[in-house]
Formats: structure tokens, C-alpha cells, sequence
């Protein structure tokens, strides 16, 4: 069983009232509204000071379930920024309403229409207990003739709403699933496993798929005798691999780019296999990728690569379009991958006879651990959303319980609406005034799923999450979307 450490600020029954207080009062007063200007991408370079004289221009609202926050048509007067929970945004169109989107903790809204005060083009309801910061129009106006930053960020989030907007309307290749494998070291196996990643996406999919190397095919493609002047060689798989001509008047990103336009008009399914440095043509993939996986060796130096990349492309990614996970292959027998593979999403152990790709040959049998890394990766192309429901394991504040029950309860409900669910082991700590710190175990039931599922079954989360919340006698329990906690 894995486990992790989370740090939860999570109120909880038994404690007397101040208890509360100290974290849904003082708390979100000052450290709270800090934290979520903070953590706004709109503010991110700001510095303290700035973000505290910020802090005095906002207000904190409080939403109940089913409470509708802004209208569809309503001026652009406010822009709000969840401090905790989640909220549904909701279009009416023809008399038929849609969900748009699920919005959770560290999500902004309202940003679209307020340099103009343009009506709203979307209804916002709550959907659990919801607190918001809100700032009124006038003084983000104010706020960014003073703090340029602001201004920018602010060009960017419209650009890329902008970007979806066209994309939609030009009616691009909405069955477009692309998987770009982002080498954070030399010599892991990416070929290999991409291959047989483009392989499994013919099999399974049914449709046209393409492999290529980013911005020039390994070693190991190379040395496999291309036919001459061959730009697209059909492997005996059902795949296409793309050799692209060089123009040596264009600069390698813009070839790709254009090359990038012209792959999308024809393939369904496409698989990147990219070396080097993060650069503009990189960036602009990151714009059609369904899912990222960072490989690297079980190293200390290899776990640093891993966690500075992703961590660069949750900045230029929209969590609930694109997956981010980690993949670690074991090059030689070390003994610190043990303790490295925890880190990772997926890991592929050490193989003295590591299989290699062969261009004129069709795939045989591939080890059991390659054969369910590669399977696993093609099965969560279209969830590109996750969720997971923590589960105390005490009652009261401080008293122990066996919660085996609700485990199985909660996995059991969640695959039957998600396909599947896992469970892992992990350390939760709450503040409590009375008691300070207290440290227990909690039980993280999680699943990977699809937008549609997510619009269906999320408010059967949060029913469930509440009753269970009343039969283990808690004030609150935490519920993550998208690897982000909210209360419910």
C-alpha cells in the first residue's frame, strides 16, 4: 500500500466551537485571503506586501448548495475566487441547460466580461458550502493599472478562452487523443514504450495513429534502415511512424508546428516522443495533449528533473483537458529505486534484457510490467479528470475506529460509476485550537474519470460524501478534484 502525507486544515466534531472559529473565522480573515490571492494565477507575481494591500480590497461570501452566486446576463461587476468548494457554471441556451464546468478551490470566475462590464455569459451555482473572495470591478480595474503583472496574466487567461473558443468553432478533430512522452533523461526506454503506446491506440481505437520524435527520431530509429526518401513508414501494428523532412530556411519549432496542423487533419490518435528542452513548439503541443507522462530514471537527480518539469506544465496546462503523470524506468539494479518508484504514477523495474523497437518487425510478447504501464497510460487518454474522497479514521476528533466498512463502501460506490477505483494509505493533520496538531491515518478512495462523468456523477459524490460525513459523526471531510482539496 503507498503512502503519502497531506496536510489538512479540517475542522472537526468533538472540538469545542472556538475550534472552528479559529479556522473558518480569524483564519480566513487574514491567512486564508492571503493564500488564495496567492495562489491565483492572477496575482502570482505579486509580491507579499503587494498581495496584503490587495487583501483589504475583497470581500469573503458564503453560498449554500443549490445557492446561485451570478446569472446568466447579469452585469460583469464582480470577480470571485473560490477560497473553498465547488461550484457548477451553467449556460442556458434554447431553454436547455448545460454544464459547462465544475470549478473548485483555487479557481477564478467572472474575469471574461469585467473590463467591459459585459453581461455574464453564464449562470455560477454552488454545489456544496461555498466561500468566495470577491473584488469588485472598480478596484481590479485599479488594482491592475497599478500592477502590470496583473494586466498581462489577465491578456492571457482571455487569450487561451480565446484559443478554446476557435477551436470549437473551427470544429477540430474533437476524437483527437495525443500522448507526448517528455524525457527528463537520456536512456528511458521512450521508444519503446511509445510505440507500443501507438500500437495499443490502433488496436483499441480503431483508428488512424501516428508515432514521431521531437525534433529528430533517437538513435534507435535511426539505425533501423529507413527506406530512402520515406517520410511515412506503416508498421506491421496498424501505425504510422512520421519521418518529417527538413527545411533548413525554418527554424526546428516552426517546422514542427506547421508539421503539428498537418498531423491533426489526419490522425486520431498520436503519440510525441520529445527529447531536450521545453521550447515555443513544445508549448504549443501542450495546447492539444490529452495526457503528458515525465519519464526519468528512480534517481535523486532523476526525481528532481521529474518534479521541476511537471511542475512547469501545470502552469501551461488546463488540469481537466490535459493528464500529467510521472514514469520511472530502472536502468540498473539501484537500491534507492524503492524508494523513488513511490513518487511515480507508473514504473516500469529493472530488466537485464530491456526489449527493444524494431522498424520492419511486428510486436511480440512484451514483459507483463511494460504490457500494463502501456495499457494503463492508453486506458486514462480520455480521463483526464480524477477524484478521490479522504476517510478518516477517527470519530469525535481523537477517537480510533476501524473505517474497513466505509472503505469498501466508498470504493464500491465510486467504481461503479467510474469504472474502477483504487485505495492508498496516508498521514492527515488537522489544526485544532484545543489540541494543536493531531496527526491520523486517512484512506484516499480515488478514480480516474471523464468530463461527462464528472458533470453526471458529481453531485452523487458529494451526497454520499455527506452522509458518510453524518455516519462518521465529522464536521467536514475532504473531497479532491483534480489533485486539489476542498471541503464538503
Amino acid at each position: 500500500m503507498i503512502q503519502s502525507c497531506c496536510i489538512l486544515s479540517l475542522p472537526r466534531a468533538g472540538l469545542k466551537g472556538d475550534s472552528s472559529i479559529f479556522i473558518f473565522g480569524l483564519s480566513m480573515r487574514s491567512n486564508n485571503i492571503l493564500a488564495t490571492l496567492q495562489n491565483s494565477s492572477l496575482f502570482s507575481g505579486l509580491k507579499k506586501e503587494d498581495l496584503e494591500a490587495i487583501s483589504h480590497k475583497t470581500k469573503v461570501r458564503q453560498y449554500f448548495p443549490n445557492d446561485m452566486i451570478v446569472w446568466q446576463g447579469q452585469p460583469s461587476k464582480t470577480l470571485y475566487f473560490i477560497m473553498n468548494g465547488i461550484v457548477a457554471v451553467k449556460s442556458l441556451v434554447r431553454g436547455k441547460e448545460n454544464i459547462l464546468a465544475y470549478l473548485i478551490s483555487g479557481n477564478t470566475f467572472g474575469e471574461v466580461g469585467i473590463l467591459e462590464n459585459q453581461p455574464r455569459s453564464a449562470s455560477v451555482m454552488a454545489v456544496s458550502e461555498v466561500d468566495v473572495l470577491v473584488i469588485q470591478r472598480e478596484h481590479f480595474l485599479e488594482i491592475m493599472h497599478k500592477h502590470s503583472k496583473v494586466a498581462i496574466e489577465l491578456a492571457r487567461i482571455l487569450g487561451h478562452y480565446l484559443l478554446q473558443s476557435n477551436r470549437r468553432l473551427t470544429n477540430e478533430n474533437k476524437d483527437l487523443q495525443m500522448i507526448l512522452l517528455l524525457n527528463a533523461q537520456d536512456r528511458t526506454g521512450s521508444t519503446t514504450l511509445g510505440t507500443l503506446m501507438a500500437k495499443e491506440l490502433a488496436e483499441t481505437r480503431k483508428t488512424l495513429t501516428a508515432y514521431l520524435e521531437y525534433p529528430i527520431p533517437t538513435r534507435l530509429l535511426k539505425g533501423q534502415q529507413i527506406p530512402h526518401n520515406r517520410t511515412v513508414f506503416t508498421h506491421a501494428d496498424g501505425y504510422d511512424i512520421l519521418f518529417p523532412e527538413k527545411d533548413e530556411h525554418l527554424p526546428i519549432a516552426t517546422q514542427t508546428t506547421i508539421l503539428m496542423d498537418k498531423i491533426k487533419q489526419q490522425y486520431s490518435n498520436i503519440v510525441v516522443n520529445i527529447h531536450g528542452k521545453l521550447d515555443d513548439a513544445i508549448y504549443g503541443m501542450l495546447e492539444d495533449a490529452t495526457q503528458v507522462i515525465v519519464l526519468s530514471h528512480g534517481t535523486r537527480e532523476g526525481l528532481k528533473d521529474v518534479q521541476y518539469l511537471v511542475k512547469e506544465l501545470k502552469r501551461n496546462i488546463r488540469v481537466e483537458e490535459t493528464s500529467v503523470f510521472t514514469l520511472l524506468t530502472q536502468i540498473k539494479n539501484q537500491e534507492d529505486f524503492e524508494k523513488a518508484k513511490d513518487a511515480a504514477d507508473y514504473v516500469v523495474p529493472y530488466m537485464k534484457d530491456f526489449p527493444t523497437f524494431r522498424l520492419q518487425e511486428p510486436t511480440e510478447t512484451y514483459p507483463e510490467e511494460i504490457s500494463e504501464v502501456v495499457a494503463a497510460t492508453v486506458d486514462r487518454l480520455e480521463r483526464t479528470n480524477s477524484i478521490g474522497i479522504y476517510i478518516p479514521s477517527t470519530i469525535n476528533g481523537n477517537q480510533h475506529f476501524d473505517s474497513s466498512n466505509q472503505r469498501e463502501e466508498a470504493l464500491k460506490f465510486m467504481a461503479e460509476r467510474f469504472g474502477g477505483a483504487t485505495c492508498k494509505m496516508g498521514t492527515g493533520v488537522w489544526n485544532s485550537e484545543r489540541m494543536g496538531l493531531v496527526g491520523e491515518s486517512v484512506y484516499i478512495i480515488h478514480s480516474y474519470i471523464t468530463q461527462p462523468d464528472l458533470n453526471r456523477y458529481l453531485d452523487e459524490v458529494i451526497d454520499f460524501m455527506r452522509d458518510m460525513k453524518k455516519e462518521l459523526k465529522q464536521e467536514a471531510m475532504a473531497l479532491e478534484i483534480n489533485r486539489k482539496l476542498t471541503l464538503i
